[in-house]
């Protein structure tokens, strides 16, 4: 566990100040410089990459984490595997690009009505989505290798940063929009060169191919990702089919509000990412190993930790929700994504409270239920939506979203107890109820101040000061109070 805290600390920095570049972009950037309708088309052309990619690379990046400590300790036939790895993941690009094509006048006709626009970006979209398969690929080849720095610099900072950029061009009139979605995809592009260009300086990439993986492991390779996929998308299609049916549905302008309330929320869900990515190959070499108890280990402390901050972090936002909008460009059309927010970050802290249940379950003898999951997911997503975007606009998104969430976890969670003997709960998760109601207390309690910035500083404050104050006291993560003492002494150290 210690090696999951150390290295989820630099992710977690790392993806805190991609999340900070984020908020400037979604906050400020484009609803000052870009409408409503153009924000929302961005937004749908990446979402729909990012889902579509789930689909074309059928589970090969979860093959990667599932198979490579096989050739782990063999440079050479690590380098050979992964060849055949980015090599299948043409074909199976190529695959997704033939039944995409068989359906497309199914797919344009469903964004016909409301987001018309979208119609002439679809080939862009499907350029984006061979990108992100090949990038996908690399990233997850890099951590499995315990190097997960590079990638997340390059997906969480510099992608938007350069977005950024795109957007300042467009507002000084050096490029047209359209200019700004073809840059959108190449800054992909550009990311993928630099991690492809890094592993192969490492001597991790030789394009040589040998095919000649054990044909017990083919077999088993190929069988693994086609049922495996389906899970560990699973979250993904959670996030971003909505935002297609919003688009489909309703519009583009509301898919603006939508995703940039949704963004907002999934700050909620950054440690989670941070600590999954370091656990996940760890429960991989668990499974490897037949250790139980140390994959018990990893699922409930994994858990309680990120139960532990998402609490904290939904309470600071959910507070400071009026100051948010009050400050952002256009913040009283935005404002209507309000409960956006607090929807889809509640659903986001029951999966923290799940912990790495999904990564359990793939990385296990029982990945075949798999295929269970997506159905389940695909079957209530798609439901839910279907009844409450019409209804309730895109609060019902948000509560097909959370639903989803609650309903996908609980299944696994029953599932990995059933059959493993596996579950997270403590006593722990009662005591950070607690204190999460009585920091919210607090901080509803405490008067507003008329300088807004000065009201978010000292209620976040206050609640981060209650909150972490009793957690520490209770003790009731060894590893919190661990990093604590650590902080204190690099800080004496420094006065």
């Amino acid at each position: 566990m210690g090696l999951i805290v150390r290295q989820s600390i630099i992710t977690t920095i790392i993806s805190y100040v991609g999340i900070a570049i984020g908020y400037v972009n979604l906050l400020y950037l484009y609803p000052r410089f870009l409408s409503p309708e153009q924000v929302g088309l961005m937004r749908t052309l990446q979402d729909s990459a990012i889902l579509m990619a789930q689909f074309a690379q059928f589970g090969l990046a979860q093959s990667i984490i599932r198979f490579f400590p096989k050739f782990r300790e063999q440079q050479d036939s690590g380098k050979n595997f992964i060849n055949v790895i980015l090599l299948s993941g043409l074909g199976t690009f190529s695959l997704f690009l033939l039944i995409f094509f068989i359906f497309e006048g199914s797919i344009v006709s469903y964004f016909e009505s409301n987001a018309a626009d979208f119609i002439h970006y679809t080939g862009l979209a499907l350029w984006l989505t061979f990108i992100i398969v090949m990038t996908t690929l690399l990233e997850v080849y890099s951590r499995s290798l315990l190097k997960n720095v590079l990638p997340n610099l390059l997906k969480e900072i510099l992608v938007r940063v350069l977005l950024a950029v795109l957007v300042l061009l467009y507002f000084r009139d050096m490029i047209t929009f359209p200019e700004v979605m073809m840059g959108s995809v190449l800054i992909y592009v550009f990311t993928f060169a630099i991690l492809l260009g890094a592993l192969m300086a490492e001597g991790r990439l030789a394009f040589t191919l040998k095919p000649n993986l054990d044909p017990a492991v083919r077999k088993e390779l190929i069988r693994f990702s086609l049922l495996s996929f389906a899970g560990t998308a699973g979250l993904i299609i959670i996030g971003k089919v909505d935002s297609l049916m919003v688009a489909a549905l309703l519009g583009l302008a509301p898919v603006a509000i939508y995703t940039t309330s949704f963004y907002m929320a999934t700050v909620i869900e950054i440690p989670k990412r941070a600590m999954t990515q370091v656990a996940t190959p760890l429960i991989s070499r668990g499974f490897e190993r037949d250790d139980m108890v140390e994959i018990s280990t990893i699922y409930r402390k994994t858990a309680l930790n990120q139960f532990i901050i998402g609490t904290l972090l939904l309470i600071g936002i959910a507070a400071n929700l009026d100051s948010i909008f009050m400050l952002m460009p256009k913040g009283e059309i935005y404002n209507a994504g309000k409960w956006v927010v607090i929807i889809v970050g509640a659903g986001k802290l029951v999966d923290m409270l799940f912990g790495p249940s999904s990564e359990i379950i793939v990385y296990s003898k029982y990945y075949w239920f798999n295929i269970v999951l997506i159905v389940i997911l695909a079957v209530v997503i798609v439901t839910a939506n279907n009844l409450l975007i019409p209804s309730y606009g895109i609060e019902g998104a948000a509560m097909g979203a959370a639903i989803t969430m609650v309903i996908f976890n609980s299944v696994k969670y029953v599932f990995i107890w059933a059959k493993m003997g596996l579950q997270p709960f403590t006593w722990g998760f009662t005591k950070v109820l607690g204190i999460g109601a009585v920091a919210w207390t607090a901080s509803m309690l405490m008067p507003r101040m008329d300088t807004v910035l000065l009201d978010m500083v000292v209620r976040s404050a206050l609640i981060g000061g209650i909150f972490s104050g009793l957690v520490l006291g209770l003790r009731l993560s060894p590893e919190a109070n661990d990093l604590a003492v650590r902080a204190l002494k690099i800080i004496k150290h420094t006065g």
